[in-house]
């Protein structure tokens, strides 16, 4: 019974992706690889584009289906960095630098 509800309480609490938990919530959706909408981010490579210019990684919606997001030193890291890369095929996928020398990368399922 306590596992039951233990496990129950844990599905209620959102999973946040980024650094420590941080992203910001415009555009709606719970966290972690999550479905976004709405939103004027129609690629991956616009939202990529976004969290380069801000310096930080979020989900801005703009997106039917899941994304993931990712910052690294290096274009391939911040795209392995992404929430489930290699779990799902990639559909969609942007990646830009920001002033502070990092990769911002967006993956969509």
């Amino acid at each position: 019974m306590i596992r039951t509800a233990l496990f129950l309480l844990i599905l209620a609490v959102p999973v946040q992706a980024g650094p420590f938990g941080l992203f910001s919530r415009r555009g709606g959706g719970s966290g972690g690889s999550q479905a976004t909408t709405g939103g004027g981010f129609a690629t991956a490579q616009d939202a990529a584009n976004h969290m380069a210019r801000i310096g930080r990684i979020g989900h801005f919606g703009g997106n039917s289906g899941y994304e993931g997001v990712g910052m690294g030193s290096t274009p391939d890291q911040a795209m392995r960095n992404c929430c489930y890369f290699g779990r799902f095929a990639i559909r969609d996928h942007g990646c830009a630098q920001g002033a502070n020398g990092m990769w911002y990368a967006c993956n969509r399922y």
